[in-house]
């Protein structure tokens, strides 16, 4: 029997049961809140008052030590979509780790996992959702686990076994849909578009959970993704909106707030058959993450399989290796022996040698020779530098006048532009499209992109300033090699 353990801040979730995916079996459920303060964001901040709670929680309740997973819900877990082509694990892992480089994490101080996901439509490319932490987070939560009496099978963030879980059960029966999980004050949504994973976000809600304020803030969510969706030119409708992880009385309040501006989305409880599995009387949505971690987990996702700690050194090691040295030692004096002899004979025949080599003769025609060998170097080097620098310098593209009066003039009458950075070396410009209106975006983008001086546009991003009523949205551009040059 598996023991998950999911923790992320006050409570802490614990699942046990059996098999993985959607076969699963749940014998037993809790829900126990932890010592005050001794978990922050997924981090152990007190070990000292932790340590001895899940000691005795296992105890008391007398589950096994030997089979237990831990999933964690910490922004220190870092997260992505890649699409990538299909290569082994080893490769996919030095891949991510690319991937993340721009995190200023030591490459060598980094774990990365990957939850594969299906949908990728083109061929011999494969879609992952990619993570990356520090070995010194999973090497604290190893040592309290450790000294708790339990040894790790596994270790999963909470993102990639709630993608996972999603993919096998509400992307079953449904294409297009977004499915929101509540954990306390946080909150998770996950969204498909036309049967693949699209987007993941978790934000933290400001107001009392079980308030107006609070549904008022959850539902602004599915607003917001709405609109970056329409911003994103993604035309599906969103078929079906689901909920997870509240108590019965706030999933039916918040359920009917949402069906008020509904349409024609169907509003359910995320559950898909989940609390079949549940022992009678048991709220699946009170474990709904613990659950996540007993269905989703994989060994592509478990972070502790990529974990890399020093081996112990054991004792039959190390007379191997004190055989070994002995054996490496026997050899070198023999060889040693050997060399010697060599050396003799070769001596002799190196002081004839530098006698002819150090007459007064040969050395002036050796300096002569090093002299002008040198100019000739030195010369053909400026030579092919200049060369160099000037093809190097021709192929940046330049954000020069006629190129910036080009994204005006696209923009003229319905946008407003304001170009923030030029990165002559990756050719990429980055500015704020500010409208009053979405499709006043979208039309520029869609102008933007029929111009032969950019490559390649995309969105990094949007915001919306509700006192102005003005959307935001950070686009990037790429521009084609020698765009600009010859210009003024």
């Amino acid at each position: 029997m598996s023991v998950i353990i999911y923790i992320s801040g006050t409570e802490m979730q614990v699942v046990c049961g059996s098999g993985t995916g959607r076969k699963a079996k749940i014998k037993k459920c809790y829900v126990v809140p932890t010592p005050e303060g001794s978990v922050i964001n997924g981090t152990v901040m007190d070990p000292d008052n932790f340590i001895p709670f899940v000691k005795s929680f296992f105890i008391g309740n007398k589950l096994p030590t030997n089979d237990v997973s831990l999933v964690v819900n910490s922004s220190k877990i870092a997260g992505k979509q890649i699409d990538l082509p299909e290569m082994k694990k080893d490769k996919t892992l030095e891949y991510i780790a690319r991937e993340f480089a721009d995190m200023d994490r030591d490459v060598n101080d980094v774990v990365c996992a990957y939850t594969p996901l299906k949908g990728s439509k083109e061929a011999n490319v494969t879609r992952i959702y990619a993570e990356n932490v520090t070995k010194a987070f999973l090497g604290d939560y190893i040592d309290i686990f450790k000294e708790a009496g339990i040894k790790l099978k596994g270790i999963y963030s909470s993102e990639g076994v709630l993608i996972k879980l999603v993919e096998m059960t509400a992307a079953q029966i449904r294409r297009t849909f977004v499915v929101q999980v509540a954990d306390g004050n946080l909150l998770s949504s996950v969204v498909w578009v036309e049967g693949q994973f699209y987007y993941f976000n978790s934000q933290r809600c400001f107001q009392n959970v079980g308030t107006a304020e609070y549904f008022e803030e959850c539902s602004r969510t599915i607003d917001q993704i709405g609109q970056f969706m329409k911003a994103s030119q993604v035309t599906a409708p969103i078929e079906s909106i689901y909920v997870g992880g509240m108590e019965k009385s706030n999933a039916e309040y918040y359920i009917g707030r949402l069906n008020e501006n509904a349409g024609g989305t169907v509003i359910d409880t995320f559950d898909t058959g989940l609390g079949r599995g549940l022992p009678p009387g048991t709220d699946i949505q009170s474990v709904l993450m613990a659950v996540c971690g007993l269905m989703g987990r994989e060994e592509n996702n478990n972070l502790l399989k990529s974990y890399e700690k020093p081996a112990e050194r054991r004792d039959n090691v190390t007379k191997f290796r004190v055989v070994l040295v002995l054996a490496v030692f026997i050899l070198m004096l023999a060889g040693l022996i050997v060399s010697l002899k060599f050396k003799y004979d070769a001596q002799k025949k190196l002081e004839a040698l530098r006698e002819y080599n150090e007459s007064p003769a040969m050395m002036v025609q050796l300096m002569d020779y090093e002299y002008y060998s040198q100019e000739v170097v030195t010369a053909e080097n400026r030579r092919n530098t200049l060369k160099r620098m000037e093809e190097a310098f021709l192929t940046y593209p330049a954000l020069t006048t006629p190129i910036y009066k080009e994204l005006e003039k696209t923009a003229k009458g319905y946008v407003e532009i304001e170009v923030q950075s030029f990165d002559a070396d990756a050719g990429q410009t980055n500015f704020t499209v500010s409208a009053r209106e979405v499709e006043d975006v979208n039309r520029f983008i869609a102008d933007l992109m029929k111009s032969e001086a950019f490559m390649k546009v995309e969105y990094t991003g949007y915001s919306y300033d509700e006192s102005d009523g003005i959307w935001d949205v950070h686009v990037s551009c790429v521009m084609r090699e020698n765009v600009g040059r010859g210009e003024h």
